[in-house]
């Protein structure tokens, strides 16, 4: 490959750049026009080729030993190579916002769009007499519960939930414990599963027992231990279901129920320490007295948070005998990825190491 640094030089100067200015001037360009020349080859290729073109023709000009500007043509190689990536990120950074601005649009559009389903249905059955029409209405409720996250109401839900409960029931944290349980199942059981939505909803509805416990103080402890067992009864339930589904429908489980198997099989390892940190960061937004017995009840949950490993356990070895080469893809490319790395933070460590021991020398040399 051939630079000709030196025509481009000439040109600068005729530009009216001084010597050096000009010369830097030439080597870019010329950096830049081999780049686009010659931008279909591997980046390694093309870097290779062009710092031995520019060695030799340096070393012509009488330049070859300017470490300054080789360090100057090195940085415009590589931003010269970066830069379209650069470009692409920016236009993918701008269309991810776009996209984010649809999903609101098309969040709302499927929250207006259930709703109507919900309200035919409903009015299906306004003719029928009152049994069938209570049969009716049970199962459709029923449904409906299973939607509450898509109809954007699961802090509504949980809310009303609640105040039921503390307003009807005899046993207060029973019944918390079995409407929480239900409404947290059906919530984890409505979308893809992911540890985000997992944490997301599980903080939603903490967050909403918490709110309500503060507010209800004589009731505080009844509203959170209900709605931390209730919560952790149904991820036993959701993971038990899961591990079902794999044993038995695994590929479509995978393909569409799932959104990231390596997030998921990395959440259920450590199911338990995860519930913990969420009940603990629900907790530190909360006053001393919430926070109090939110920590107290994580603290005593004891063997159900074994059997909620227990189950997990299972469900990862169930995940590793179907879906083995998922595994063994990722460990693989996590491992080549991590050498890599680490051995190029090594490199650079020892280099600027050795820098830095040049630099004392020479700040010796001078005193």
């Amino acid at each position: 490959m051939q630079l000709e640094i030196e025509i481009f030089v000439q040109k600068a100067r005729y530009e009216g750049l001084e010597d050096r200015e000009a010369l830097k001037a030439g080597i870019a360009r010329a950096i830049e026009a081999a780049v686009h020349l010659h931008g279909a080859m591997a980046p390694r290729t093309l870097a290779e080729e062009i710092a031995e073109a520019l060695r030799r023709e340096l070393e012509e000009m009488g330049r070859g030993d300017d470490e300054a500007l080789m360090q100057y043509a090195f940085e415009t190689l590589v931003s010269a190579v970066q830069r379209p990536k650069e470009k692409e990120i920016e236009r993918l950074l701008v269309e991810i916002d776009r996209l984010r601005r649809r999903l609101g649009t098309e969040e709302e559009e499927l929250q207006r769009s259930l709703r109507e389903l919900f309200g035919g249905i409903e009015a299906a059955g306004r003719d029928l007499d009152e049994t069938a029409r209570s049969r009716w209405m049970e199962a459709l409720e029923n449904t409906e519960l299973g939607h509450v996250e898509g109809l954007g109401i699961l802090d509504e839900t949980v809310e009303a939930a609640l105040v039921a409960a503390l307003e009807e029931a005899d046993e207060i944290e029973e019944s918390i414990r079995e409407v929480i349980r239900q409404i947290t199942h059906k919530a984890l059981g409505e979308g893809l599963l992911s540890a985000a939505r997992i944490r997301a909803i599980l903080t939603a509805i903490l967050t909403k027992a918490s709110e309500l416990a503060e507010a209800t103080p004589t009731h505080a402890r009844e509203i959170l231990l209900g709605t931390v067992y209730g919560v952790n009864d149904a991820l036993i339930s959701t993971v038990r279901q899961l591990k079902e589904q794999l044993r038995f429908a695994p590929e479509e489980l995978r393909e569409s129920h799932v959104a990231n198997w390596e997030e998921l099989v990395k959440m259920l390892s450590r199911s338990d320490e995860l519930y913990q940190e969420i009940i603990a960061d629900v907790a530190s937004r909360n006053t001393s007295f919430v926070r109090q017995i939110l920590e107290e009840s994580a603290s005593v949950l004891g063997d159900q948070f074994a059997e909620l490993k227990r189950i997990s356990a299972e469900t990862i070895e169930e995940a590793k005998k179907r879906l083995s080469w998922l595994a063994k893809e990722a460990a693989i490319k996590g491992a080549e990825l991590k050498e890599q790395l680490t051995a190029e933070a090594k490199r650079l460590g020892t280099k600027a190491w050795k820098k830095a021991l040049e630099m004392a020398e020479a700040y010796k040399a001078k005193k």
